[in-house]
């Protein structure tokens, strides 16, 4: 299958995904919208998931990254702001989807993991380095855990809705994590 092909399909697939979900997507649908037949999604593509996967993969490529110019408190506050922005809305949905179904399948889960989550993860793990060795924040605390500080009640609204995922609330978070992982110096730099 040639790109030009694969992009029409992981296209049509996106479009469609703005209205309606994951669950109600067919391949059927996919090649029509796109122009093209179901056995050429199957040269490729075993399932609506897999091209789901690609689809969301491709159009979330470069969103939310660090601001290295920034001074590290700066560039987590922002990084959490934009963060809470980017799963608030079709993108948190869509993920939500995909982990739903990436529970009884590894090798999706695995896609999503290599494609997305370990890019954001690498990307905070080196600004909190840098904010560790310039002091920003505590040496004491492991970078997991202050990825998990963050990024976990932001994907948990987001997928549970429970409340609402806006600024305010990205604003306040991210304002109490510079607080917990600030020390004496540099919390006070970045709060506010």
């Amino acid at each position: 299958m040639d790109d030009e092909l694969g992009h029409r399909i992981t296209d049509a697939a996106w479009r469609m995904l703005a209205e309606k979900p994951l669950a109600a997507l067919t391949i059927i649908e996919i090649a029509e919208s796109a122009g093209t037949s179901r056995p050429a999604i199957y040269r490729r593509w075993h399932s609506v998931e897999e091209i789901v996967i690609d689809a969301f993969l491709h159009h979330v490529e470069g969103a939310v990254q660090t601001d290295d110019a920034l001074a590290p408190p700066d560039a987590l506050r922002n990084y959490i702001v934009s963060l809470g922005r980017f799963l608030g809305g079709r993108v948190g949905r869509v993920i939500a989807e995909i982990l739903g179904r990436a529970q009884s399948d590894p090798g999706l889960m695995e896609r999503f993991h290599a494609g997305f989550l370990r890019r954001r993860r690498d990307s905070g793990r080196s600004l909190i380095a840098r904010g560790q060795q310039e002091g920003h924040f505590r040496a004491d605390l492991d970078s997991e855990l202050i990825i998990d500080l963050y990024a976990g009640p932001i994907y948990f609204r987001a997928f549970a809705r429970h409340a609402p995922l806006d600024e305010t609330f990205t604003r306040s978070l991210a304002d109490q994590v510079l607080l917990a992982i600030g020390t004496r110096t540099g919390s006070a730099e970045g709060a506010g």
